[in-house]
């Protein structure tokens, strides 16, 4: 926009200053005609060379330099077809008339018009460098604040500092500010509401399961023997979608802070297998730990004992019948690996698109999931500022805090691993595992 700003200037102060130099050559044409005596004898002012000269044309003139007709009034006109600028004054002995050649008067003006604008020409660029220096100083501050936007969580909705921000767009920052308070509101009443349904869902459906075991043990006609054991499944799936609910509410909500502490992987081990021990023995499947010893990590224990869970109770979920799940961990070096291996069919590549969005199953599984474990594990992750998406390689990414999940896609064997490093979740996508 400046450019163009300048380049009007330029043309209008060419314009203005080639006219003003054209009529003060006319003035000047008016001043010695003014002073030439009608009685003079014909002559040229100054004295000169070429174009410089004026010619002064006397009455009775007998050798004139132009001839004028007698119709002509007087001042100025141009004569000769345009080749002089001539003023004529008519005095009591004829007319005078004073000329000077048109070539050296626009000669002149355009070389006045030009040194007028070879000034504004020479600081362009130094003003087009001043403006862009100007201008990127004062966006300094809208580049930290973009910046720092970019770095913050997916649920963080604080509002946005002021602080150093340029007038013209103070107002603009302030409104965004209210729309994030609103919105951040809006969130935060939708999350208690789906923790306030969860936990009052809680208290029933604990007592639910002893008043089903009950039931089973009381004598039944032959025609209803059998409705006890579906509803006791209905109950397990019923009360693991609270828990899958309580735990994404707690992944989205700010108000539960993380907690770095240091903790055994084998105690979180043992706590995931007795969880799913009673679900793995009704498939017949060989879940356990397939490493001795012990190794402590520093990390926040719920966050980590949630991803564990997620991806060993999905693998259990979706591991055949008589399928095998092997929990471990080995030292890579520079961190540590959490395996959760299993020997599931895969996702197929048309679902893995859907995999993430809340309460989507996969048709054909033969499996009652709730379609919340991948949501859990990503707002897990996001909570811990890290990121969780899939790619078009068979693989499943989200990150975490300390730790790192890097699954391989085999068809035989799929593996998921923790590591306790720069915190990159892979989860395999080429099986059931623990990411569905």
């Amino acid at each position: 926009m400046f450019v163009p700003l300048a380049m009007l200037a330029g043309m209008f102060s060419y314009y203005e200053t080639f006219h003003e130099t054209e009529a003060l050559q006319d003035d000047l044409l008016r001043q010695a005609a003014l002073y030439v005596a009608p009685d003079s004898k014909p002559e040229t002012l100054p004295e000169g060379d070429g174009d410089t000269r004026i010619f002064v044309q006397m009455p009775q003139q007998e050798d004139p330099v132009v001839s004028l007709p007698a119709h002509l009034a007087d001042g100025l006109h141009d004569g000769d077809d345009d080749y002089y600028r001539v003023y004529i004054r008519t005095t009591e002995q004829g007319r005078i008339a004073v000329m000077q050649e048109n070539e050296y008067r626009e000669d002149l003006a355009a070389d006045a018009a030009r040194q007028s604008v070879l000034p504004l020409l020479a600081a362009l660029p130094l003003m087009i460098l001043l403006t862009v220096w100007i201008t990127h100083k004062a966006m300094r501050p809208v580049r930290k604040l973009s910046q720092s936007l970019e770095q913050r969580r997916i649920n963080d909705l604080s509002a946005l500092s002021v602080d150093n921000i340029p007038s013209e767009i103070r107002a603009f920052v302030t409104a965004i500010n209210l729309l994030l308070k609103r919105a951040d509101e809006d969130i935060r009443h939708r999350q208690r509401f789906v923790a306030d349904a969860a936990h009052e869902l809680r208290t029933p459906m604990t007592a639910l399961p002893l008043q089903a075991e009950r039931l089973n043990n009381m004598p039944l006609p032959p025609d209803a023997a059998r409705q006890p054991a579906v509803l006791q499944q209905s109950i397990r799936r019923n009360k693991h979608l609270l828990e899958q609910l309580l735990a994404l509410a707690r992944s989205q909500s700010d108000e539960t802070p993380l907690t770095k502490t240091t903790f055994g992987l084998q105690s979180r081990f043992r706590q995931v297998l007795q969880e799913l021990m009673p679900l793995a023995l009704e498939k017949r499947q060989d879940i356990g730990v397939a490493v001795g010893g012990d190794v402590e990590v520093s990390a926040d224990e719920t966050e980590i004992y949630t991803l564990i869970k997620t991806f060993a109770d999905n693998a259990v979920r979706y591991t055949p019948p008589e399928g095998r799940i092997d929990l471990r961990f080995t030292d890579e070096g520079k961190y540590l690996a959490v395996w959760v291996e299993d020997n599931g069919n895969g996702i197929p590549e048309s679902e893995r698109a859907r995999v993430l969005d809340p309460f989507y199953r996969i048709l054909g599984t033969e499996q009652q999931g709730t379609g919340l474990g991948a949501v859990d594990c990503r707002h897990a992750c996001q909570k811990i500022r890290r990121t969780f998406g899939i790619d078009r390689q068979p693989t499943f990414r989200t990150r975490s805090v300390d730790t790192r999940v890097v699954g391989q896609g085999n068809p035989e064997i799929d593996r998921c691993r923790l590591k306790a490093s720069d915190g990159i979740f892979y989860i395999s996508t080429i099986s059931y595992c623990s990411c569905v």
